[in-house]
């Protein structure tokens, strides 16, 4: 199974929200949708579901090309489901209800999926109990079970790990890598970046309207030095070489080609107040303060 996006663009007034955005997503992937608050990652999975107007550009799953019309968007919600609002929930029912309702409308499956689903999931000493007495971080794992439930191949998630605790990100990481595993396509929008680079195939940066860059785990990456160090202490150290980045005013980050090159910077820093020392790829949570709020590049 193939998600193939082309040329999406859409616009409220004379703003344009996504250009010409395009992409092709195989099965058995994750995606991270990354980019700050308002530029558009909510309005990508809302146009992708056709619950917004598209000015142009099409959305077309293993060859087909679903458009507007009624019928379409009907298959369209066969193949793809979005992550329920929490607002959408109903005070007055239970968990199991909800995640039944799912399993009946997309799939028709027996209880023991639904059992099946509140077990890898924890939620037996709570699922039975109406949702107006669950906590944020229960309410957000119905929603997941209920995206569980409905198990379409492509599924679109919108903060998923949104309200949860350490301990239910890892849970609901090792479920989403199970879904994986079983062939789905996953877009996860996410601000957990140090988790996204868990579990991603790949990370999309969006900014103003496009994809500006993509982050490929599956490839080999450029290795650096990195060290939280002051500002002052950074200036000492130049110059350094090209690519060379200072982001946030308190990570240094030194491109090297190999081990030798590496040692040499490690013991050049033991000469400042490091608070941290690494070497290793740049993590989705520094390429998003480079794209984004990047304070320092050194291009000497």
């Amino acid at each position: 199974m193939t998600l193939s996006i082309a040329d999406l663009t859409v616009q409220y007034g004379d703003r344009t929200i996504l250009n010409q955005i395009s992409f092709d997503i195989e099965k058995a992937s994750i995606i991270g949708l990354v980019a700050p608050n308002g530029t558009g990652k909510t309005t990508l999975f809302n146009a992708i579901m056709r619950y917004i107007p598209i000015k142009g550009g099409s959305i077309t799953i293993d060859g087909k090309t679903y458009s507007n019309s009624r019928k379409d968007i009907l298959k369209l919600h066969q193949q793809v489901t979005f992550f329920p609002d929490q607002a959408d929930l109903y005070e007055n029912f239970s968990g199991r209800e909800h995640i039944q309702m799912y399993a009946d409308i997309w799939q028709k499956k027996a209880g023991q999926t639904v059992d099946q689903i509140i077990d890898r999931l924890h939620m037996n000493h709570y699922v039975d109990r109406h949702v107006h007495t669950y906590s944020l971080g229960m309410r957000q794992r119905l929603c997941f079970a209920m995206m569980c439930a409905a198990d379409t191949p492509i599924m679109l998630m919108d903060e998923v790990m949104n309200g949860l605790d350490p301990e239910n990100v890892n849970l609901v990481s090792s479920v989403l890598n199970h879904l994986r595993s079983e062939g789905k396509i996953i877009m996860v929008a996410s601000h957990l970046l140090d988790n996204l680079d868990e579990y991603a195939d790949k990370v999309y940066f969006l900014e103003d309207g496009k994809f500006v860059y993509i982050s490929d785990h599956h490839q080999e990456k450029d290795q650096y030095v990195k060290a939280k160090l002051a500002k002052a202490d950074y200036d000492r150290l130049l110059p350094l070489p090209e690519g060379s980045l200072y982001l946030d005013n308190n990570l240094c980050c030194i491109p090297v080609k190999d081990d030798q090159e590496a040692l040499h910077y490690v013991s050049q820093l033991r000469h400042y107040k490091v608070e941290q020392l690494s070497v290793g790829p740049l993590g989705t949570a520094d390429h998003y303060i480079r794209i984004y709020d990047f304070t320092t590049e050194n291009k000497e």
